[in-house]
């Protein structure tokens, strides 16, 4: 009986991680171990006898899944390639692509471990939960953008009853700049992100996304961007993941327009505390 990729599975994988162990790679080693392996079917040519390929799915538990998360394609790649030199004896059957994918919780109490887990983190780090925010909203952006846009929307969201934390607002005369956008960021439930031209080009914007982003990695949506001056394409050379986030252009927006999205997003009532 002629032997198959699915039948021979397991000793495909293992025989690859422990080439992959022979290199030091212990990433790769243990993707192959923790993951859930298993053949789907995509193509299927009836010439000369039939001809099958397959996509080799490896789903991951959200914690490993994590720690690979953006270098899955180049290890999807790698190990198609090392795949080619173990498939080379199976007739008439091919792995044409592998896709390392997350996979799906199935935790009955996954809301009550998520808010324990938000909690324990709270309290850890001396952040407030969200329903204790200070503020709506953070407001991250570069000066040269300040007499254009930033300041008027900040006016303009202040006048509408949002409390925002924007730094001429809040910073006085001798404040650490680190520590007040640390607080700041702390202390909001949504981060207004100003993606400019200037914006890409300096230090302390990206500090502050990359704040906002791990807020956002923990499964809280705080991430309102508004284009100004770029497009698409400058977005995807920046940072991927945002281009594919639904923003505000204030190229079509007036501030008016601008402040209405954002009142909307965050919620009529707002939620920086009562009012």
């Amino acid at each position: 009986m002629a032997t198959t990729i699915s039948n021979d599975l397991e000793g495909i994988l293992r025989t690859l991680a422990q080439l992959y162990a022979a290199q030091g790679k212990r990433r790769e080693v243990a993707i192959l171990a923790k993951s859930k392996a298993e053949l789907e079917q995509t193509e299927y040519d009836n010439w000369n006898g039939g001809t099958y390929t397959y996509r080799l799915l490896l789903r991951l538990a959200s914690g490993h899944y994590a720690q690979v998360e953006g270098e899955h394609e180049q290890i999807e790649a790698d190990i198609l390639k090392r795949l080619g030199a173990l498939l080379r004896g199976y007739t008439n059957e091919y792995i044409g692509s592998v896709v390392i994918s997350l996979e799906m919780e199935n935790d009955i109490n996954w809301r009550k471990n998520a808010t324990r887990w938000l909690d324990k983190s709270d309290s850890e780090t001396g952040r407030p939960a969200l329903s204790e925010a200070r503020f709506d909203a953070f407001i991250s952006h570069a000066s040269e953008d300040k007499d254009a846009l930033v300041r008027p929307l900040a006016k303009s969201l202040t006048n509408q009853g949002l409390k925002v934390w924007y730094d001429e607002f809040e910073l006085k005369l001798g404040d650490s700049l680190s520590r007040s956008i640390d607080r700041g960021l702390a202390n909001s439930s949504y981060g207004i992100v100003v993606l400019s031209p200037a914006f890409f080009a300096k230090n302390w914007p990206r500090y502050e996304l990359e704040g906002l982003t791990a807020k956002q990695m923990v499964g809280e949506k705080v991430l309102l961007p508004i284009w100004h001056g770029v497009g698409r394409n400058d977005i995807l050379q920046y940072s991927p993941p945002l281009a594919d986030r639904l923003a505000i252009d204030s190229t079509k927006s007036s501030i008016e327009e601008m402040v209405s999205a954002i009142a909307s997003a965050i919620g009529a009532a707002g939620r920086g505390g009562k009012r």
